[in-house]
């Protein structure tokens, strides 16, 4: 599962990279001076990057059960899950590519950021048989989103009541609507005609 969150990211991260290789290589540009609207342009970029992530998740998911017989938890609440983690991660992938002014800073920035906030999203995972240990990860683990998204997967697999999955996945929406926000802002600001 930890796995899953951790590639996730970077999976939406990457595939929203492709904004800027565009940029780079004066494709995009083009693209905007056809009559499609601008806002149109970006939306089907920013589509693929969701369609790609829930791909990644999606097949991780079935496959895992199948060859390594993994016990994700009832269908309803992983599927829940599962959806927090293809929102969060693709719209953190927008936003942060947003930030970025190559392909190149992205990729440094990318590998020191999302490993960061990867493995402390995920310190509860590493720290399971100390319960006091394991209450400090979980707290500190859900000041990033993947964080949250790990805590929604795990409790799916646990067989938490779907109140507790539902919180889980709320709060990975409005993260993911706020990401999405300025990712929007911040790429529209920089393609203003």
């Amino acid at each position: 599962a930890g796995m899953m969150v951790f590639y996730a990211f970077f999976t939406g991260a990457s595939t929203a990279q492709s904004i800027l290789r565009e940029e780079e290589e004066r494709t995009l540009p083009r693209l905007f001076t056809t009559p499609t609207p601008q806002s149109f342009i970006l939306g089907g970029k920013f589509l693929a990057v969701f369609l790609t992530v829930l791909v990644q998740v999606t097949t991780l998911i079935i496959v895992s059960q199948i060859i390594f017989r993994i016990e994700w938890g009832a269908p309803p609440a992983v599927m829940l899950a599962a959806i927090g983690i293809v929102f969060i991660a693709s719209s953190f992938g927008i936003c942060l590519n947003s930030f970025m002014k190559s392909t190149k800073q992205g990729g440094s920035v990318f590998g020191g950021v999302l490993t960061m906030t990867g493995m402390l999203g995920m310190i509860s995972v590493f720290m399971p048989n100390s319960p006091m240990s394991a209450q400090l990860g979980e707290t500190v683990g859900l000041l990033v989103p993947q964080g949250w998204a790990i805590r929604g997967v795990m409790r799916a697999m646990n067989g938490a009541p779907m109140q507790e999955i539902l919180v889980s996945v709320l709060v990975l929406l409005a993260l993911s609507v706020a990401f999405f926000i300025v990712g929007v802002w911040r790429f529209n600001k920089r393609y203003a005609s």
